[in-house]
């Protein structure tokens, strides 16, 4: 998995009010292990996304707030065009996760642009 996954699960827990997001929260929601959950919040941390706070977890800053907003928008548009396609809302969520790290920023735009008046997604979450 790559970044853009790590920082949209934890943006997520955001939007649900979850202001710190503790490695077994992580490890569930990505079906991981819960040291490799830490790692990767360390990770984000490390990029300046946020503050890993021992022994609690990790917690956005505005630079990771503004990448999670960036990176959930893309997962969104994705499982717009997927569902668009044919796929079921889950289907469509699970295969935009597996494949929203390789997407170029050319086909986000061309989404934004195609997707641009739809208000929420597949999942019934909002496109910001």
């Amino acid at each position: 998995m790559k970044e853009d996954t790590y920082i949209r699960v934890v943006y997520r827990a955001f939007e649900d009010g979850v202001e710190v997001v503790g490695p077994s929260y992580f490890a569930s929601k990505l079906g991981i292990s819960k040291v490799t959950a830490q790692e990767a919040l360390l990770k984000l941390a490390s990029m300046n996304y946020g503050e890993y706070i021992p022994k609690k977890g990790f917690k956005l800053n505005k630079l990771g707030i503004e990448k999670g907003k960036n990176a959930t928008r893309k997962h969104r548009l994705i499982e717009c065009f997927l569902h668009e396609l044919g796929l079921n809302s889950k289907i469509a969520c699970d295969e935009a996760t597996r494949i929203e790290c390789y997407v170029s920023n050319t086909l986000i735009d061309t989404l934004k642009e195609r997707f641009q008046e739809r208000e929420f997604c597949p999942c019934g979450k909002e496109i910001r």
